[in-house]
């Protein structure tokens, strides 16, 4: 018999993750946001977003589906987002539940079966402060979705800081000013 998994995220990350994750996508395990390597993890292929999260065992590694955090984020007033949410999860059952016990609000899960790719392989290891080349185009719904993304994170929604590589290969993006600074993402540039 195994023991439910518990620990705390701040919503702040769940509900930036969201707007990462895929929508309707055949790859059935990109619907959701990974617990995973410690991480709350999300990628649509185009963009992703990590967050480490203090105390989280880097080998706990399930799949919320997006549709079950937007609803528990939903049922949270907006006021009462900055706190941190429980996580509980059954690795027999694969059930899991989302809860803000101060308010009541609780939201039930089943985890999405399958294995999140390699996130971490895809982020860019540094950046320059002032890129030099061709400037790599963006898709600019994303680009506002980082915006909004800063704004959830306790930011002003202005200062989410982009840092091209190169014109090919994955921008980093940094959500400065925010309560979540150590949250990353990154968006592949438009091909030409």
């Amino acid at each position: 018999m195994t023991d439910k998994i518990q620990f705390e995220v701040p919503m702040q990350i769940l509900d930036a993750a969201t707007y990462c994750a895929a929508k309707n996508d055949i790859r059935f395990y990109l619907v959701g946001v990974a617990i995973n390597k410690g991480h709350v993890v999300a990628t649509d292929g185009h963009r992703a977003f990590a967050c480490p999260v203090s105390g989280l065992n880097e080998e706990v590694e399930f799949i919320i589906p997006t549709d079950a955090i937007k609803a528990f984020i939903k049922k949270v007033p907006s006021k009462n987002r900055k706190a941190n949410c429980l996580i509980s999860f059954d690795p027999q059952t694969k059930q899991g539940e989302l809860s803000y016990r101060e308010l009541n609000v609780r939201e039930l899960f089943i985890t999405i079966d399958g294995r999140y790719p390699d996130w971490r392989r895809i982020f860019p290891r540094g950046h320059e402060d002032e890129y030099k080349g061709v400037f790599p185009q963006f898709n600019w719904s994303y680009m506002a979705d980082f915006q909004k993304m800063h704004k959830v994170l306790g930011g002003n929604g202005i200062n989410a800081s982009l840092y091209p590589i190169s014109a090919r290969d994955a921008a980093l993006v940094e959500f400065k000013g925010t309560t979540h600074e150590n949250a990353k993402a990154c968006i592949m540039p438009l091909r030409a």
